[in-house]
């Protein structure tokens, strides 16, 4: 009798056991493809931004002579993506600030656009600086959540400084507002997260390697600082008072 059990349950225990590693594959394989779904998201989130008119943020403010010249290269969130209003920006703010300083004439010009890499930064940006006394570099998010090389990174943004120095005025004032960690932004999706993390801390420390180097500061806000109400209705761009602290942290080195 225990023979024949034995015989007739072998057969039934394989087919459990089978029927238990094809599910424990699937889900694997589903739990697989979920990071590169919630990448997706970001690329698709990132496609319908493009769809935003930007804000025009070049302003001409009336003082005493000589005019200080101000350029802003960088990524989205130089150029003040999801805000409202111009003024919310941290390159109006600084622009205004300083004019309030000293009343010196002040001509601010932002070239950043949605969805640039420091390479394309160097590549498109840079020949706006032609005669600027301040220019301040906004970029890195992308590189993060691109995954470009570090590498590539290192090299696009030594160069990047190298030309700024050439083009603007003698002693002219570089700042680096750095990369975020992007990894507590509300809108990014949880799974997306743990890809994110390590990719920032890695662009962050080429950034401040390189800015180490060249003698260029350096500001970022902290990552006990970036609540959600430092970002935009998006989860995801500095919203007003990302921009109010960036600008602050920005002038501390003008």
């Amino acid at each position: 009798m225990s023979d024949g059990k034995s015989k007739s349950g072998a057969p039934e225990g394989r087919a459990r056991r089978s029927v238990r590693a094809a599910m424990l594959g699937g889900a694997g394989a589903a739990l697989a493809a979920l990071p590169t779904v919630a990448l997706w998201k970001v690329r698709r989130m990132r496609a319908e931004a493009r769809s935003v008119a930007p804000l025009v943020l070049d302003i001409d403010i009336a003082g005493v002579d000589p005019v200080r010249t101000i350029v802003v290269l960088g990524d989205s969130a130089s150029a003040g993506f999801r805000l409202d209003d111009p003024e919310q920006s941290s390159a109006r703010r600084v622009a205004r600030a300083l004019h309030l300083r000293d009343g010196r004439a002040t001509s601010l010009r932002c070239v950043a656009r949605n969805g640039a890499t420091t390479a394309e930064v160097l590549a498109e940006q840079v020949d706006a600086v032609v005669g600027a006394d301040i220019v301040v570099i906004g970029v890195g998010g992308n590189d993060a959540k691109d995954r470009i090389p570090a590498a590539e990174v290192e090299e696009a943004l030594g160069e990047l400084i190298v030309r700024v120095r050439e083009l603007a005025v003698p002693g002219v004032q570089i700042v680096i507002v750095g990369c975020p960690d992007l990894s507590v932004a509300p809108g990014i999706p949880r799974l997306v997260r743990w890809v994110i993390r390590p990719n920032v801390r890695r662009v962050t420390r080429i950034q401040q390697r390189i800015a180490d180097e060249l003698g260029v500061p350096v500001v970022a806000i902290p990552r006990d600082e970036l609540g959600a109400d430092v970002f935009a209705a998006d989860g995801f761009h500095p919203g007003p008072l990302g921009h109010e602290r960036a600008s602050g942290k920005i002038l501390t080195h003008l």
